[in-house]
C-alpha cells in the first residue's frame, strides 16, 4: 500500500480553511431556511447553520447552476462508507457538479489521544482508483485510519482543519470531467478570491487547455491573498482575434542561425544584453510563444512545442497585439522593461513586510511590518542594489518561494515601481510581479528597512 499524499490538503488548485458542527437532526432538512408553522401561525425564518451559510456561500459562484438534494440512496451509500458516524448532506446540480458535505454527528466516537487529522490518498491493490483515506495522528504521531473511500476526492475542510468534524468531498472523475474549474474553485477560501480576482478584472478567464489563449504573470495586493507567486493569468482568444494573429504570423522573420533555446539567448543578449523574458506567453494548439524584449526592443517571440524548442523570430505586429490585449485589461505595460530604471533618484521606498512571528505556544502569526526609507544614503545604496539585480541573470520561471513582500519605489521624477520580494530565507525578487532576478543577500535588504526586516538581520 503507497500512501501518495499526506495530512490536511489535497485539491486541484490549493487547499483552504473555514470551522463546522452540525447537529444531526438537521441534516434532512431542505434547505429553505424556513421553518414549518401550524395553521394560522406566523412564519418566522429558521436559523441558518454553518453548513447552510457554507453551502450558499459556494452555490452562490456557480452562477447559472440550480443545486437540489441528492437522491438519498447516494448520500445513504456515502454514509455507511463513514459508518454512520456523520449526517450527510448531498447536493447536485448534473454535469459533473456534485457534491457532500459530511458534519460529524454528536453521538459519534470521541478519540481522547486526537492529535490532528490525518487525510491520504493511498494506492491499494485491486482498487479501481485512489483510496481517499481519513482518519487522525495520535498524540504519538501514529497514524490511526477510521474510513476509506475509494473514488472520493476532498474538496476543502469548511471550518477547519483541526478536527473531524467537517468536511466536503466529490466523486472522482477524470480530468475532462473537472473541466469547470469554478466549481472546485468554489469550495475554498483562496478559490473563491481567485474568482473574485478575475469578475473583477473583466477580460480575464479561467485556463482552458483546449481554447488558444494569452498567458501571464501578474502579481499584486489582491493576487496575494490568494496566490503567494506571481499568478498566471489568462485571456482567452476567441475565433476573430485567432484569425488576425494567424495572418500577422505570416510575416514573422525567423532567425535561422538560431536551432535552440540556449542560441536563441546568447543571439538576444548579442543584439541587446537588457532584453529579458516579459512574463507573456501564448497558447496555439500546443505550440507556446514566449514574448521576450523591452522598451527598446519589441518584437522577439520564441515558440516551442511540448518544451521543444521550435523557432526564434521577429514581429512586431504580433508582440504588439498581445501587449494590448494584456494593456487593455490590466493597465500595465509588459513591454516596459527598463534596464536604466534606478539610474534616476530615488525619492522613498515603502514595503509592506509579513514577518512569521512565533507565539509562546509554538503557534505562528503573520504581522505586516510597514516603513517608508526616505534616507538619501540608505536610497542610493538602494538603488545600487535594484540597479545590479535587473542588469544581471533572470531567473526563468519562479521557484516555490513566497514573494509576499511588497516594495514601492518612487523616483524623484514621479514614476513608480513595484518589486515582490522572498519572505523566506531568498533573495530572490519578481520584478513588476512578473519577471524574477536575485538582488544578492538578505541581510543588505534588512540593512535598509531595518525596522519592518529588523529579524533578517545579521547581529
Amino acid at each position: 500500500m503507497k500512501k501518495t499524499c499526506l495530512f490536511a490538503i489535497f485539491l486541484f488548485v490549493t487547499l483552504w480553511i473555514m470551522s463546522c458542527t452540525r447537529p444531526a437532526s438537521e441534516s434532512d432538512k431542505h434547505l429553505d431556511f424556513t421553518s414549518p408553522t401550524s395553521v394560522g401561525a406566523t412564519s418566522e425564518p429558521m436559523p441558518i447553520t454553518p453548513q447552510e451559510e457554507y453551502i450558499t456561500l459556494v452555490e452562490s459562484y456557480l452562477n447559472g447552476a440550480s443545486f437540489q438534494q441528492m437522491d438519498e440512496s447516494r448520500t445513504q451509500q456515502v454514509s455507511e462508507m463513514l459508518m454512520g458516524h456523520y449526517d450527510i448532506i448531498g447536493r447536485t446540480a448534473g454535469d459533473g457538479m456534485d457534491y457532500y458535505l459530511a458534519s460529524r454527528r454528536k453521538d459519534a466516537p470521541i478519540y481522547d489521544d486526537f492529535s490532528s487529522i490525518d487525510i491520504g490518498y493511498y494506492s491499494e491493490s485491486g482498487a479501481k482508483s485512489e483510496v481517499l483515506q481519513i482518519g487522525y495522528y495520535d498524540k504519538d504521531n501514529n497514524s490511526n485510519i477510521l474510513y476509506k473511500l475509494e473514488g472520493y476526492d476532498i474538496l476543502e475542510l469548511p471550518f477547519g482543519k483541526e478536527d473531524l468534524d467537517c468536511f466536503c468531498f466529490s466523486e472522482s472523475k477524470g480530468s475532462g470531467e473537472y473541466a469547470n474549474q469554478t466549481f472546485i474553485l468554489a469550495f475554498t477560501q483562496n478559490g473563491r478570491e481567485q474568482l473574485d480576482f478575475i469578475n473583477k478584472n473583466t477580460g480575464l478567464s479561467l485556463y482552458s487547455p483546449d481554447r488558444p489563449c494569452i498567458e501571464f504573470y501578474y502579481q499584486d495586493e489582491d493576487t496575494i491573498s490568494f496566490y503567494s507567486s506571481p499568478y498566471s493569468c489568462f485571456i482567452n482568444i476567441n475565433d476573430n482575434e485567432l484569425e488576425e494573429i494567424s495572418s500577422l504570423f505570416s510575416s514573422s522573420e525567423v532567425i535561422d542561425t538560431v536551432t535552440s533555446q540556449q542560441d536563441a539567448w546568447k543571439y538576444l543578449h548579442g543584439e541587446d544584453i537588457t532584453i529579458h523574458s516579459t512574463g507573456v506567453k501564448l497558447h496555439i494548439d500546443g505550440n507556446q510563444y514566449a514574448f521576450v524584449g523591452n522598451s527598446n526592443s519589441a518584437g522577439y517571440i520564441m515558440s516551442t512545442m511540448k518544451q521543444e524548442f521550435i523557432a526564434l523570430e521577429y514581429n512586431e505586429a504580433v508582440y504588439s497585439f498581445i501587449m494590448g490585449k494584456i494593456r487593455n485589461i490590466m493597465d500595465t505595460d509588459y513591454g516596459s522593461f527598463d534596464a536604466q530604471w534606478f539610474k534616476i533618484p530615488l525619492k522613498s521606498a515603502d514595503i509592506d513586510f509579513p514577518e512569521r512571528v512565533e507565539q509562546a505556544d509554538g503557534s505562528y502569526t503573520t504581522d505586516l511590518r510597514l516603513q517608508t526609507v526616505n534616507d538619501s544614503e540608505k536610497l542610493n545604496v538602494l538603488s545600487k542594489l535594484m540597479d545590479r539585480a535587473i542588469n544581471s541573470k533572470e531567473i526563468y520561471g519562479f521557484s516555490g518561494c513566497p514573494y509576499t513582500a511588497l516594495i514601492k519605489f518612487t523616483r524623484e521624477d514621479g514614476e513608480t515601481l513595484r518589486i515582490f520580494i522572498a519572505t523566506d530565507s531568498c533573495d530572490s525578487m519578481a520584478y513588476d510581479g512578473r519577471i524574477g532576478f536575485e538582488y544578492g543577500e538578505q541581510s543588505d535588504m534588512a540593512e535598509i528597512f531595518d525596522e519592518a526586516m529588523a529579524d533578517r538581520q545579521i547581529n
